[in-house]
């Protein structure tokens, strides 16, 4: 006999797979990313109605699960919430969007992310009420960091501990995770020379303060927009090192002109490693 489990989650994810089926991903608290198979759940009840899961939708699921692979037996799912503000305007909608690409690469098939799930809650809600988007998701890109175990050190050398200096330029290396003072960048740039990057020591400054706390209201963080988005340059630079690639939103994320400052950092970046690439083709 089957064994049911029940469990809610937010729709990260859906591919329609027959003429009547969904593949879904959800995160969930309890079972972290799970992928589901939803039969007939895009049947029509009348003529020319179809109907499918919501795409950032928070869902009460009950599955069963297979005895071999990921993928899981969907057998019921109704609507919790649908975050309706997120549809009122666009860069709402690029920002949900973004917050469910993190939590696709982040999040682990069958381990508990409590803290991942609230944090994803919390920031839907945050973009669905229309508070600051540039906030919202520089909170949201750290809180992912810090759930996943990634998040790097602002305050100290990354490489030897010791203080930073209090103002000036900083190289922050995302392989040591974090900022080196200047005799460890003097001691790595040979080795690091592709993978760092300026940061001013107020953006560290103020991304440790940021990151000590665990819960932030956007409309209420003393930031404005220039730190933000250099912030935020500084954790997807981060990231980029992490993931060994770009996400597909940050280029629709500059559209917006949430992170202005990332198409410049891409750019020298690409540029940087087209460089080294053909420095160790000739060599």
């Amino acid at each position: 006999m089957a064994k049911y489990h029940r469990t809610e989650g937010i729709c990260l994810r859906r591919i329609d797979y027959s003429n009547t089926s969904q593949v879904a991903s959800f995160l969930t608290p309890d079972s972290g990313r799970l992928s589901v198979m939803a039969k007939g759940v895009t049947r029509a009840p009348k003529r020319g109605i179809r109907t499918g899961f919501d795409l950032l939708g928070r869902y009460d699921l009950i599955y069963t699960a297979r005895r071999y692979g990921s993928l899981q037996n969907l057998t019921y799912r109704w609507l919790m919430e649908d975050f309706h503000g997120l549809r009122s305007a666009l860069a709402r909608m690029v920002c949900g969007y973004y917050a469910a690409e993190l939590a696709l690469n982040f999040a682990t098939e069958e381990e508990p992310c409590p803290g991942l799930y609230e944090l994803m809650l919390r920031s839907l809600r945050n973009l669905a009420a229309g508070k600051k988007l540039g906030v919202t998701v520089l909170l949201l890109e750290l809180g992912v960091l810090r759930e996943h175990g990634a998040c790097p050190t602002f305050s100290a050398c990354a490489e030897c501990r010791r203080a930073l200096p209090g103002r000036g330029p900083v190289q922050f290396s995302p392989a040591d995770g974090g900022p080196l003072c200047r005799d460890c960048e003097m001691k790595l740039r040979v080795e690091r020379r592709w993978r760092l990057t300026t940061v001013s020591a107020q953006v560290l400054r103020q991304l440790a303060t940021l990151s000590a706390r665990t819960e932030e209201d956007p409309d209420a963080a003393p930031l404005s927009p220039k730190a933000t988005v250099a912030m935020s340059a500084v954790l997807r630079f981060h990231m980029r090192d992490l993931l060994a690639r770009e996400l597909r939103m940050w280029k629709y994320l500059e559209q917006q002109e949430l992170s202005r400052s990332l198409a410049r950092l891409r750019r020298r970046v690409g540029l940087k490693s087209k460089t080294g690439s053909a420095q160790q083709h000739q060599a």
